[in-house]
């Protein structure tokens, strides 16, 4: 029997980036990541940038300190 892969949090893939990392979410969760990004990285001490990538769907998230 194959072990199925668990699915880190957005929550946990975000306090887990180090500076100048980059991870790509799904465009349906776009209000959540940059609502996340804002209100943890104040917590946090941390900053993040997000662009949007239309091609591809995705939203892109930097950590930039």
């Amino acid at each position: 029997m194959e072990k199925k892969e668990q699915k880190k949090s957005m929550l946990c893939i975000l306090s887990e980036m180090e500076v100048g990392a980059v991870h790509s979410f799904p465009a349906a969760k776009t209000n959540s990541v940059k609502s996340m990004c804002s209100t943890f990285g104040f917590q946090w001490d941390k900053v993040f940038q997000t662009s949007l990538n239309r091609v591809k769907r995705t939203v892109d998230v930097t950590r930039v300190k």
